[in-house]
């Protein structure tokens, strides 16, 4: 009684102070009309706070008619105003002129929002600043934006692949790539192939709080895109034209040894293995039918008596003037130019919105006769049909075409540095043989060759054997067709004034088409001819071309349902944020279609049926190659890949006086990859944050320099998905090659057998994180600390046979990353004509293998070699492993055991007497741990700066605290590499052991000293990733010409770099743990125009 007493009378009270306050509703707006989410408003001098929801509505009391509304929010001018006794008061809010403004609402792809509300960490990107200079994807433009984001960039390619707080699983089909969401659904397109003026902001989901909203998908982050939409009432039109043009790479870098010097060094080498095997006869017997260089094919020549000293001299005087490499470069070779053009509309009426993109790309690559097109549209129109329905449909389809040739052509290294491609009058050199083969056997030496022209001399069966890339280049050509389309529809209703619900698809079709058609007389196929002479002196492969055909496609649907609840109450003092749901996604990649056909007619789309059954399993005793020889057929067996998933999701945030807020989420996923077991399909992924909105503080309004400062705490489970494994027993039929019966037999591995125990990888991330924003946002930025293990990763482990396996991969792997990011922003200057801004991040990263397992008797060279596969537990990912060098005798380098033991011995003279071979050293004690090869720490510097119409903007990227290879003297003495040669190794060549034992144990040498700790040195660089000027049209001008913002602008890439090693080694353009070189990244030239109307 005394409770219901109690009550009542609360509720007297509460009923009478609500009689005797008004209510005030309205909606925030920005200039354009968009709605505000998250705006501050409070009753000067009062006590009572409100905030907006997503669609900018507000509801406050107020305890007089002439109340004082303060409405605050982060870019905008604050604005106050007084009620004057009305009931609705909407407002629009200026963007601040003192700073550069900054978006607050960021999309999980789930829901919408307020960075001032939300716990997790994230960066985010707009529109502003993915185009403020020149890219050609998101990929590049996302790059020194985002703390904690590292673009990982393929030495031999020079394109990039993001990696978001390390790496954090041991699966090679899981990797690194976050999870790609575009339009608020999944999607597995690659973001290479999204149109960068399509894109309104990118919002990079880096913690568990953020991203586990996506469960089993979202271990390695979340990249989520949000689309552009019509912002205008009028039709707008935006135009766009790019031109990039990269310059052809030079050799300088590559520090190779001149022509001459390569002959002399040949030469030396050659004279060593003659005098190591005893004759040049047994020499050469050696090598059988295989190649050898046109060097050794002239010494041989020499030695039986084919030509004199004379010949050789007058040969070689003439190959010291050749350069390959560089008339490589200047016929082969051209400057690669992209031209990119893209034409959007957008209109905006009461009831609807609309935007359209249109897209297209040119690129003229590198290599000869390599070309591609890309056309691509995008639709997307938002209908509000009543109050409470509305429907967004869309539509994103990409087509591309593109021409390479064959690969085998495109390395300027395909013949020896003093072979030619044209002579002095530019004349094409026909080489009469050289190290590519066709599609049966392998490449031949010259006298093999030779033997074969006499042989067959009287007959006219024998195919020409020459070559030249020029030639080639034209006559083995490869088509690629990619047709990609992305539909996608979202039902929103509201009702009962606080939800939302949501029905999304999205359905994902691609299709690709490969066709090669190789010319019935190009290299490749007179090879192949001349490879399957039988000893009758009959080819067995028909006369015509060769045409291959693979055709491939893939499916993927989404499917969501989704309420959402958003409410304040108690005079706004509370605001509750929820959504949940449950989402279906099919994925399918249909069986391939191939075709593979001889004696192929280009005009009359015929070809010779062949005989595979014997072609391809029994082969052709050659004429040629004095063995059997096989024509690979079609291929025998298929695969088609289809997954279904179940997911089902909640997801909660609540807020107090806009100061504290508690977030939380859980997501079951289902697949059909674990089998019946229960437990392992029902596995809940989870989170929970908390957030402090110091700033709001009562005790922190005195200090007036303080704009905006927030603590965050999360913690939470994500998870990862390896297709490749599954509970079920998976076994094949094969045929073996050389069975004439095509007798099929059941095969299967250890890593085919049912793993009944196989369940999600899961990743716990704790994270704390600190935003701030001082001296009306002369500086702004975040300080993040996250603790990320990955438990139950998909990793080997070794097993004793008596188990019925040797070895699984399993769920047994447990790995630890570390790390802290700092991002800063920075106004420096913002005048009338002048503004100068500034931005800098820097992200640290450890990681630590927790659990992991090696076999006892791997050997230490693997660890060496395949730091990627051979883990150590205690160390990091991808250490860089090293033999302990003791010390250098006579010019031979010595290493040390386990136990600190020379693995060399030397007579009086510094002679080797005794060697033991590497593969004695067992796991990593003999090793040194040396470092990471993945960079420790990354980050990037980018300024801005305007004068009145001119604007300069610079992005400076640099990485370290991970180690590299030098790229040692190679000190093998039976190895000849005769595509590089090094300048070091030349020069610094000594003389040619005879003892027995050196020249027994040479590699052996090589291998200690390429791969000892001496050759392990920093890796840490700073590049000039770019250098953009650009004009913007005086506005006094636009309006005359009744157009909107006009740019022009001249922009320079890769235009320096600095690297801690030295020696010419740029870190992303070599291979750190092979210390092996690539071509450096090339300096790109780029103009580009801009305007609307």
């Amino acid at each position: 009684m005394r409770l219901y007493l109690l009550f009542i009378s609360f509720v007297i009270l509460f009923a009478g102070e609500v009689k005797a306050q008004r209510m005030v509703t309205g909606t925030v707006s920005d200039t354009k009309g968009e709605p505000l989410y998250g705006v501050t408003i409070a009753v000067k001098n009062g006590k009572h706070t409100a905030v907006t929801g997503l669609d900018g509505k507000y509801r406050i009391p107020v305890d007089n008619e002439n109340a004082v509304l303060l409405f605050r929010y982060m870019g905008m001018e604050p604005y106050q105003t007084t009620v004057k006794g009305q009931v609705t008061v909407d407002v629009k809010m200026k963007d601040q002129t003192t700073q550069l403004a900054e978006a607050v609402v960021v999309s999980t792809g789930y829901q919408r929002l307020s960075r001032e509300r939300s716990t997790a960490a994230f960066g985010f990107v707009d529109s502003t600043k993915l185009n403020r200079v020149m890219h050609k994807d998101i990929l590049s433009a996302l790059e020194g934006q985002v703390a904690g984001l590292r673009m990982d960039i393929n030495p031999n390619t020079g394109e990039g692949s993001p990696v978001l707080r390390g790496v954090g699983t041991f699966s090679t089909s899981i990797g690194t790539k976050p999870l790609i969401v575009v339009d608020d659904m999944a999607t597995d397109m690659e973001l290479s192939e999204i149109n960068l003026y399509d894109v309104e902001s990118v919002t990079v989901l880096k913690d568990a709080a953020a991203a586990s909203i996506y469960g089993a998908l979202a271990a390695n982050g979340v990249i989520v895109i949000t689309t552009k939409q019509g912002k205008s009432e009028k039709t707008t039109v935006s135009v766009n034209a790019d031109w990039y043009i990269s310059t052809k790479p030079t050799f300088d870098a590559m520090h190779y040894a001149s022509t001459s010097d390569i002959i002399d060094y040949e030469t030396n080498v050659y004279n060593a293995r003659v005098n190591s095997s005893g004759s040049v006869a047994t020499l050469f017997n050696s090598f059988s039918k295989n190649y050898y260089s046109p060097l050794y094919q002239l010494y041989r020549d020499q030695a039986e008596g084919r030509i004199t000293q004379d010949d050789v001299d007058r040969t070689l005087g003439q190959w010291r003037q050749n350069d390959y490499y560089n008339q490589y470069r200047d016929l082969v070779w051209r400057s690669a130019v992209t031209q990119r053009y893209n034409v959007s509309l957008s209109q905006k009426s009461q009831r609807s919105n609309h935007f359209a993109s249109f897209n297209y790309e040119h690129d003229k690559n590198r290599v000869k006769n390599d070309n591609s097109d890309a056309f691509s549209i995008y639709l997307k129109s938002n209908f509000k049909l009543n109050k409470w329905l509305s429907i967004k449909l869309g539509i994103d389809t990409r087509f591309s075409n593109s021409q390479v040739p064959d690969y085998a052509y495109t390395n300027y290294n395909i013949q020896e540095r003093y072979a030619s491609i044209v002579d002095a009058q530019g004349n094409l050199v026909m080489t009469p043989y050289v190290n590519i083969s066709g599609f049966a056997g392998g490449s031949l030496n010259g006298s093999v060759i030779a033997d074969s022209q006499q042989q067959l001399a009287s007959s006219d069966v024998l195919m020409p054997f020459s070559f030249n890339v020029l030639q080639s280049l034209d006559e083995s050509l490869t088509q690629n067709r990619n047709l990609r389309m992305r539909p996608f529809v979202n039902v929103e209703a509201k009702f009962l004034k606080w939800f939302k619900y949501n029905l999304m698809f999205q359905y994902e079709w691609t299709q690709s088409r490969t066709e090669k058609y190789d010319e019935p007389n190009s290299y490749l196929m007179r090879m192949t001819h001349n490879a399957l002479i039988d000893l009758d002196g009959v080819s067995q492969l028909p006369s015509g071309g060769r045409y291959r055909q693979t055709t491939n496609n893939t499916r993927r649907y989404t499917f969501r349902n989704q309420l959402n609840f958003e409410k304040s109450f108690l005079e706004s003092k509370h605001h509750v944020n929820a959504i949940m749901g449950f989402e279906l996604r099919e994925n399918r990649a249909s069986r391939p279609i191939e075709q593979q056909m001889y004696g192929y007619n280009d005009v009359a789309l015929t070809s010779v049926r062949m005989d595979w059954a014997s072609l391809n399993n029994v082969g052709v005793e050659s004429l040629v190659y004095g063995n059997t020889v096989k024509l690979g057929g079609p291929a025998s067996s298929q695969t088609e890949i289809f997954h279904r998933y179940a997911s089902f999701y909640a997801n909660v945030g609540y807020d107090y006086l806009y100061r504290y807020n508690i977030t939380g989420s859980i997501r079951w996923d289902e697949a059909d990859l674990f089998g019946l077991d229960t437990k392992n399909q029902h596995h809940p992924l989870w989170s929970v944050g908390a957030g402090w909105n110091i700033s709001e503080e009562a005790f922190m309004k005195d200090f007036s320099w303080l704009d905006f400062l927030k603590l965050r705490l999360t913690y939470g489970v994500n998870g990862n998905v390896d297709q490749s494994s599954t509970t079920y027993f998976v076994a094949r039929y094969r045929t073996e090659n050389n069975d004439p019966t095509n007798t099929q037999y059941l095969r299967y591995t250890d890593d085919n057998l049912p793993n009944s125990r196989l369940r999600w990888e899961k990743t716990s991330t704790f994270n704390a994180g600190v935003d701030f924003r001082v001296l009306n946002n002369v500086l702004s930025g975040s300080l993040e600390f996250y603790n990320r293990v990955g438990d139950d990763l998909l990793v080997r482990k070794y097993l004793d046979s008596t188990l019925g396996a040797t070895q699984r991969v399993i769920n047994n792997g447990k790995m630890r990353n570390q790390g802290v990011e700092l991002q800063l922003n920075a106004n420096l200057l913002r005048t009338k004509d002048w503004t100068l801004s500034a931005g800098f991040n820097i992200a640290w990263n450890h990681n630590k293998m927790l659990r992991v397992e090696h076999s006892s008797t791997d050997i230490a060279s693997n660890f060496i070699t395949a730091p990627a596969n051979y883990f150590v537990e205690g160390t990091s990912y991808n250490t860089l492993w090293a033999y302990r060098l003791s010390r250098v005798v006579n010019g031979y380098p010595v290493i040390l055991d386990a136990d600190g033991n020379e693995m060399a011995t030397f007579d009086a003279d510094g002679n080797p007497t005794e060697v033991q071979v590497s593969s004695t050293l067992k796991g990593t004690d003999a090793l040194v741990n040396m470092g990471s090869l993945v960079p420790v720490y990354n980050g990037s510097l980018t300024l801005s700066l305007r004068w009145r119409e001119l604007e300069l903007n610079t992005l400076l990227v640099y990485a370290g605290g991970n180690k590299l290879r030098l790229d040692a003297t190679d000190m093998n003495s039976y190895q000849m590499v005769t595509d590089h040669v090094n300048d070091h190794t030349v020069k610094h060549y000594y003389e040619m052991p005879t003892g027995s034992v050196a020249q027994q144990y040479a590699s052996t040498f090589s291998e200690w000293w390429r791969y000892c700790d001496a050759q392990v040195k920093p890796a840490d660089y700073i590049k000039m990733r770019s250098i953009s000027m650009a004009y913007h049209l005086p506005e006094a001008v636009t309006k005359k010409l009744h157009i909107g913002q006009t740019r022009l602008t001249l922009q320079v890439n890769n235009l320096f770099y600095w690297s801690r090693v030295g020696h010419d080694i740029d870190p992303e353009s070599y291979s750190l743990n092979s210390a092996s070189r690539t071509l450096l990244q090339p300096k790109t030239f780029s103009i580009g125009f801009s305007t609307s109307f």
